[in-house]
């Protein structure tokens, strides 16, 4: 019923609130309060301070509270991260072990989920996206990765060709496991003609010398009227120099079982995977990849919480 011309309010300069000594809250801690001073104009179509027109004293003050962290890590933030490191567990079982690494996924997924649900009823609905929301849609993240790579290895495993990799590290693994190159074939598998198995008695013992061998055949002008031509199958040591003056087809085996001076030069420098091998290579990896992709996780959320 005062206007400013009347009364003003001004907060004492010592002690302007004072706080009971024995209040207490237990979710929340006091830092700190402020104190203001204002005028509040009222006009006829704002009459909060009566039915009278003008400017009014006004005193407020604020008061800035913090939840207490204790109660929320002990039952929320190392519950969930437990959970987590539990989920890597897959990463140590076989590939090929789909009932065990699907059972340990979905469970951690879904005792995440109840967890954090739990959770969030005892907080308010607001309209903004909470600290714990980031955290939840976070640890969610990682267990579904968890999954994801065990569907991406379990494929892999079950795949029946091999794969050429260029390089065996990280990115030509992956390469080689999303576009699989498949691997050279033998050429001792290829089906001989008649001319050469009408040699194989004379032939067995080259050719069980080596189990990667492959054919070239050398062909030489004719010098007889016949219409057949003789084969000679020879093997590195042996030049096909008869071959060549009697006019006949010498069938040059190769021995590549070293691999180290034959071979297909198109090949050269890459390495053959089986698929169980590259599923074993990224369980490797992702042993590590994912604790270190969560610690980075944890010092971003952190350092948010404590000091945005």
């Amino acid at each position: 019923m005062y206007n400013e011309d009347d009364l003003v309010l001004l907060w004492e300069h010592k002690s302007p609130v004072t706080l009971a000594p024995e209040l207490h809250l237990t979710e929340y801690v006091l830092l700190e309060m402020f104190t203001n001073e204002t005028v509040i104009n009222a006009d006829l179509s704002d009459l909060r301070h009566g039915a009278f027109a003008g400017n009014y004293s006004s005193l407020s003050f604020t008061v800035h509270l913090a939840r207490e962290m204790g109660f929320y890590m002990m039952d929320y933030f190392i519950p969930s991260i437990m959970l987590v490191c539990i989920s890597w567990v897959t990463f140590w079982l076989q590939a090929d072990q789909s009932a065990p690494r699907i059972t340990l996924g979905t469970s951690t997924m879904l005792t995440f989920i109840t967890l954090a649900s739990a959770q969030g009823k005892t907080l308010p609905k607001v309209s903004y996206i909470k600290a714990s929301e980031i955290w939840f849609l976070g640890c969610t993240g990682f267990i579904f990765g968890s999954l994801v790579e065990f569907a991406f290895v379990n494929t892999i495993w079950r795949r029946k060709r091999n794969v050429e990799v260029k390089k065996v590290n990280t990115k030509h693994v992956l390469v080689g496991a999303i576009t699989p190159r498949p691997a050279r074939k033998d050429m001792s598998g290829l089906h001989k003609s008649h001319s050469c198995t009408s040699l194989a008695d004379s032939t067995t013992s080259a050719s069980n010398n080596s189990f990667n061998n492959y054919l070239t055949v050398h062909a030489f002008p004719q010098n007889n009227s016949s219409n057949t031509l003789p084969v000679i199958m020879t093997t590195d040591a042996d030049k096909a120099t008869d071959a060549k003056t009697n006019g006949n087809i010498a069938i040059q085996v190769d021995d590549q079982s070293n691999g180290a001076n034959g071979g297909n030069t198109e090949n050269s420098g890459w390495t053959t995977m089986t698929p169980q091998e590259i599923a074993i290579y990224i369980d490797k990896r992702s042993r590590l990849v994912f604790p270190v992709a969560f610690a980075v996780f944890n010092v971003f959320y952190w350092t948010f919480v404590y000091y945005v």
